[in-house]
């Protein structure tokens, strides 16, 4: 039969987890212009390289334009009169890949009932966990915590 372990953590252990995860979540924030700053140039950079890139393929394969929709050069003439020419880029293996937009650091999210930021979160269980006398905290409240790190 199956017996119920008992696991305890210590306190200081935690403590310094959750220091490290704001230090981090601060240098994220800092961090953020520059590297949103670099993902505007890589999409300048990005929208150049298409518009060369299909120019280029569309001279080079000038036999796979069609108008159907599994062609990998589309051709598709609207209602309105535009002419409008499609690319399938998962057939086109060296397609230029765009760049993946850095996510804003400390957005609220939801944690349970609560809509909070992480570091607010974190911060607030800091505190408790600093105020406590315990020397060891359940390993349930400890994965209470891992889930938000």
């Amino acid at each position: 039969m199956a017996r119920n372990i008992s696991v305890k953590v210590p306190t200081i252990a935690i403590i310094e987890q959750i220091e490290s995860k704001l230090a981090q979540i601060d240098k994220d924030i800092e961090d953020f212009p520059a590297r949103r700053a670099q993902f505007d140039k890589d999409t300048e950079a990005y929208k150049k390289n298409v518009a060369n890139f299909m120019s280029d393929y569309l001279v080079k394969n000038i036999k796979k334009i069609g108008y159907d929709y599994d062609s990998v050069i589309r051709i598709n003439d609207s209602y309105r009169g535009r002419v409008e020419v499609t690319f399938d880029p998962s057939v086109i293996t060296d397609f230029p890949k765009r760049p993946e937009a850095p996510v804003a650091p400390n957005q609220k999210e939801s944690f349970g009932r609560e809509y909070v930021t992480q570091k607010s979160l974190l911060e607030k269980n800091l505190r408790i966990l600093k105020l406590t006398t315990q020397e060891e905290v359940n390993a349930s409240t400890y994965g209470a915590i891992v889930e938000i790190l």
